[in-house]
């Protein structure tokens, strides 16, 4: 497969017809390099591209901001007053202008073409989208269309190629195998679940025949149960997956942020500069002390202390109930039941003894007096709380709390003391780092961005902590129904087992079985064997791309394509301890590793590519994996991203040179440059 060309026309901020041309690339010349400053539109490229092959039929490309939930497809493509300007340009919107992206290529002695077009209709309040593919200039149905685009990348794997460096952190942070699902339809293994699939839904239909109706019918039941618990599993998995992409989204522009902002210091000396840093690091220590012995001394009964009236009342229950001398309720019962009881007895003596009216009376009110007396008294109360509780419990928790009643409030004045010491504590460090960044800052202009960039790396941060909270609730959601599922899962198997007799004789039943089995077993010997293919690959990759590193030196894949890591002794290395530019290494290795594994021709594009890699590991990536990374490889770097020697070092690879030229934001074009003079 060669690739020959890349076209965006109208789409976006491009305007006209904007070529990228890959003929001339070969295996030895493989880079195409398309830099522009920040905002000049190297991300609007990528998701032209995106946009190509997903439609906007995609949840993620449509989500235009961090944290933002997506955009309907018409909000997209015309855009959002104050949010979004939408994909067509603004100063060419009319009825019929045409917004397209296409991509050319050879393959098997014929030449194709697959193109997007999105078309404004009715005053421009409206659009279509169509998808044109071509071999050897006859165009194809529309159902041929769609298979070979996916044939060609579906959309389950578009990430692992085109793809923000900054932004594919998620595949070395994953601890829940996310990406396996599409990692194994890169590597050719979902056609397998397919089939598995089939097979299971024509096992059950099998399974089922000959059964009884009532067995069949309860059976039904317990599957739709079950199915209904699983759907309710995968809708937490997925959102909870959602907030984890967003939360590296978020991470990623936190970062940026930082990063940013840090590039605005320059007004203190070394000397100054390092007297407020260890300022600031002292208050750090004194608040980790405070922090240790909060912690030490909280007690396990905080919630309780929190809430001292609460405790009052609790003791006052108890002691209540403890002074009645015996439980509440057989009290009760023994006033209202063992006079009468007594007066029956004497009626039943032989001979018997006979009482009237008011001996009956007062032999009856005498025992009461007697029971009272005994410490048993009429009306005993008890608390529905305590009515299984063995009066031994009750007492030592009258006791109980009869301490924190006594204790509490000094307790509680202790602890909101050092609480009002740790407030102190953090006011102080958060005014020296201010004091700290405002001396840093030289230029009042300077300083209005210092505060517009604190104040969206605190939202970030806000936002992130908001979607963890999230993350917990969807993963006690899917745990929940997961377990659910699980124990229909047994009650249909006692279903059947109930007329195992019935399935035994069921021929097709068992052949399908049989066959499922055999499906599964070359499944799970194939899985494994790309699994540790992958895995080599993987330690071959780290290995270079991570050599200065005296952290990591090995990594390994779990069977859902899960990463950990291992030191030079290796031990595993926990990925709290790894930095964010570390991994974006470990994440570029497995993609790396993934894509030789694949060996699918496709054009590589990466935005941002060297991201927050330090110097030493930069010429890892410039010597060792970018001339190897595609064919076509597409670097989308800033202007100032590779500096001359990061040129110098690609010079041999790189095939094409083009820079991106945007007039205001608006109308970006892209423009060759010339290859001679510039290394």
């Amino acid at each position: 497969m060669r690739f020959l060309r890349l076209e965006i026309q109208d789409i976006f901020a491009y305007c006209n017809c904007n070529r990228i041309e890959f003929g001339d690339c070969t295996p030895e010349k493989n880079i195409v390099v398309v830099s522009g400053r920040n905002g000049a539109g190297k991300t609007s490229l990528l998701n032209a591209i995106k946009l190509l092959f997903l439609g906007t039929r995609s949840e993620a490309i449509r989500r235009i901001r961090v944290g933002d939930t997506p955009l309907n497809p018409k909000q997209f493509m015309l855009g959002v007053p104050g949010r979004w300007y939408g994909v067509f340009p603004r100063d060419r919107r009319r009825d019929g202008a045409v917004a397209r992206v296409a991509l050319f290529w050879e393959e098997a002695g014929a030449t194709y073409s697959a193109e997007r077009q999105f078309t404004l209709t009715r005053g421009g309040n409206e659009f279509t989208e169509k998808l044109l593919v071509t071999r050897n200039g006859r165009l194809l149905s529309d159902e041929d269309a769609e298979a070979r685009l996916q044939t060609l990348l579906p959309d389950e794997v578009v990430p692992f190629f085109f793809f923000d460096g900054e932004q594919i952190q998620s595949l070395a942070d994953a601890d829940v195998g996310r990406e396996s699902v599409e990692i194994e339809r890169l590597l050719g293994l979902s056609f397998l679940n397919d089939i598995d699939r089939q097979l299971e839904v024509y096992i059950r239909e099998r399974r089922r025949a000959g059964l009884p109706e009532t067995a069949r019918f309860r059976i039904v039941a317990l599957e739709g149960e079950q199915k209904s618990e699983e759907a309710r599993a995968e809708s937490a998995r997925r959102l909870r997956v959602a907030l984890e992409e967003e939360i590296a989204d978020l991470e990623a522009a936190k970062a940026r942020a930082e990063e940013a902002r840090k590039n605005l210091r320059s007004g203190l000396s070394e000397d100054e500069r390092a007297k407020m840093r260890a300022r600031i690091s002292n208050f750090e220590r004194q608040r980790e002390a405070l922090a240790t012995q909060i912690a030490t001394k909280l007690p396990l009964e905080a919630p309780l202390l929190t809430n001292l009236s609460m405790v009052d009342q609790a003791f006052r229950t108890l002691d209540d109930q403890l002074k009645s001398g015996a439980a509440a309720g057989l009290a009760n019962r023994l006033h209202q039941d063992l006079p009468p009881g007594v007066v029956s007895i004497l009626r039943d003596l032989k001979p018997s003894v006979t009482l009237d009216d008011s001996q009956s009376t007062a032999l009856e009110e005498g025992l009461a007096s007697l029971l009272t007396a005994f410490g048993v008294p009429a009306d005993s109360f008890e608390h529905p709380l305590f009515a299984s509780v063995a009066p031994t419990l009750r007492q030592q928790l009258r006791d109980r709390f009869l301490t924190w009643q006594q204790t509490g409030r000094d307790t509680v004045a202790a602890h909101a003391d050092l609480l009002r010491q740790m407030r102190a504590l953090n006011a102080q460090q958060r005014q020296a780092q201010r004091e700290l960044d405002e001396a840093d800052i030289v230029s009042e202009d300077s300083r209005k961005r210092f505060e517009q960039l604190t104040h969206e790396i605190e939202a970030a941060e806000g936002d992130i902590r908001r979607r963890l909270q999230e993350i917990v609730v969807h993963e006690q959601d899917e745990s929940r129904a997961s377990r659910a599922a699980a124990t229909l899962t047994d009650k249909i198997r006692a279903a059947y087992e109930e007329h195992a007799d019935v399935l035994r004789e069921n021929t097709a039943y068992v052949m399908s079985r049989s066959v499922r089995w055999a499906l599964q077993t070359y499944r799970e010997r194939r899985r494994a064997a790309i699994r540790a293919s992958v895995e080599n690959r993987l330690r071959e990759k780290v290995a270079i791309l991570l050599a200065p590193s005296q952290l990591i030196k090995s990594a390994s894949l779990n069977d859902n394509f899960i990463m950990t890591y291992q030191d030079g002794d290796g031990e595993d290395v926990a990925r709290q301890s790894i930095s964010a530019g570390m991994r974006q290494l470990v994440a570029m290795a497995m993609l790396w590793a993934l894509k030789e594994e694949a060996k699918r021709p496709l054009p590589v594009i990466i935005d941002t590519p060297l991201g927050r890699i330090d110097r030493e590991n930069r010429d890892l990536l410039m010597t060792d994996y970018f001339p190897v990374a595609g064919n076509p490889l597409v670097l989308l770097p800033t202007n100032t991203e590779f500096g001359e020697h990061g040129f110098d070092q690609l010079a041999a690879h790189i095939c094409k040179r083009y820079e991106i030229q945007n007039d205001g934001g608006r109308a970006a074009t892209i423009i060759e440059q010339p290859m001679t003079g510039l290394f």
